[in-house]
């Protein structure tokens, strides 16, 4: 039984190892066929600079204009090459090979040393252009800023940084586009007093952010500190100072706003029912007036404005002044301070008068009864006295008496006693005058 199985397996046996290697031809022809070579784009490959203080030790700063990355095109198997992606590469562009032209060759080789020696690679741009400028620095002060509003009833009192100077260092075209150099925090709500420590930003003449800028800072922290006080709302009050011209007088100062915002600390504010300005000039003045005043220039130390009206608006209103003559007689005038024991008889010079000199809606309807006319017999002893009359006139008017009042006191006859009687009951119902603005007559 043996020897028939052995016999079998060795009948025709040059065919059988024929057919072996023809299998195994065909199995390889099969799998190449498989693993055919193909190609691949792999864009965006990251390039890594080296040797950049080459270009630094020079006193010099660069920046890369175009080729921070690559593109490559990978040829090879399918099996190596379909998986291969921009991780599995490194790109290196060596800074100390400039050329006169400030352009590096960028070198890309695959990670893994296998599938490098199954795989070719070609660049599609493999240069790096740089920029080459002198580095400069120079020192900007720091901008506190607070963006958004505190809450409602507060107001920020005082916002500073430390440091408040940083120095910035970087390539000449860059470093003198910064402007600003700002430090900011939130204040959205805030109801109390802040200190936060951020990054400092620079800024360009747009207010643009250059943070994405090869840009150096002596510091890269600060710390802001936000005062934040309550607020209060008072009214502005405005006064004149000095006379305007001969003949005119001031009507009225109009303002607005009348009142404003104000914010500091609890205590200042209870202290604070007012803003006062007294100083507006209308020396010499001969016609209306208009002027805008800052009002910060009024607020007490310790307090804010904290209104978005900063000035007020003043129109000073002037009239010029109306004269008015009045006639006035003895009789219109009273006596006061009468003795009994004396005789009074009272007589003005001829055309004796009144001259009235303000306002025409003040001097306008003055009566002599209103002017409140008298004079002072008090102490005096007989004989004839010139008087000086008193009399009563509306605000900022002027009253000048033109001519001469003469009081004579002689010694009183005997009168019965009901001319006694008369006597007391008119003095009695001499009411002494309300004094105004009194000239001497």
């Amino acid at each position: 039984m043996k020897q028939k199985i052995g016999k079998t397996l060795f009948n025709h046996i040059g065919l059988k190892i024929l057919s072996l290697v023809l299998a195994v031809l065909l199995w390889g022809i099969v799998m190449n066929l498989a693993d055919y070579s193909m190609t691949k784009t792999i864009r965006n490959i990251d390039v890594t600079q080296t040797n950049g203080s080459a270009i630094e030790n020079m006193g010099k700063v660069y920046n890369v204009q175009d080729g921070e990355t690559v593109d490559i095109v990978v040829k090879g198997p399918r099996s190596v090459v379909d998986p291969l992606t921009a991780e599995d590469f490194t790109a290196v562009a060596d800074l100390s090979e400039l050329s006169l032209t400030n352009s590096v060759t960028i070198v890309v080789r695959a990670k893994d040393s296998q599938t490098a020696s199954r795989i070719e690679i070609n660049c599609v741009d493999n240069i790096m252009n740089l920029t080459i400028e002198d580095k400069i620095s120079k020192e900007l002060p720091i901008k506190a800023i607070a963006n958004g509003d505190v809450a409602e009833g507060y107001a920020i009192g005082g916002i500073s940084v430390t440091p408040n100077i940083i120095r910035i260092s970087g390539p000449e075209s860059i470093v003198n586009r910064v402007t600003e150099v700002r430090a900011s925090v939130d204040a959205r709500g805030v109801s109390a007093n802040l200190k936060k420590t951020v990054t400092p930003l620079c800024i360009n003449a747009y207010g643009e952010s250059m943070a994405d800028r090869p840009i150096e800072m002596s510091v890269s922290e600060v710390t802001v500190d936000m005062t934040v006080y309550p607020t209060k709302t008072v009214p502005l009050v405005l006064g004149s100072d000095g006379s305007p011209a001969d003949g005119y007088s001031v009507v009225e100062i109009n303002y607005n706003p009348q009142e404003v915002t104000i914010a500091a600390s609890e205590e200042v504010l209870d202290k604070t029912n007012a803003i006062y300005i007294n100083d507006i000039s209308v020396e010499g003045l001969s016609e209306n007036k208009e002027m805008n005043l800052a009002i910060s220039d009024y607020l007490w130390k310790g307090v804010i404005l904290a209104d978005q009206n900063t000035e007020v608006a003043v129109n000073v209103v002037l009239e010029k002044q109306a004269e008015r003559e009045i006639e006035v007689s003895a009789e219109d005038i009273a006596i006061m301070g009468m003795n009994v024991a004396y005789d009074y008889t009272l007589t003005t010079s001829p055309g004796f008068k009144l001259k009235l000199k303000g306002l025409q809606a003040d001097i306008g309807d003055v009566e002599k009864s209103s002017l409140q006319l008298s004079v002072d017999a008090t102490d005096l002893e007989v004989g004839e006295h010139i008087m000086r009359l008193t009399y009563a006139v509306p605000k900022k008017t002027v009253l000048t008496v033109l001519g001469k009042v003469t009081l004579t006191v002689s010694e009183r006859q005997e009168t019965t006693e009901e001319q006694q009687q008369q006597q007391q009951q008119q003095q009695d119902g001499n009411t002494p005058a309300v004094p105004g603005e009194n000239n001497p007559g």
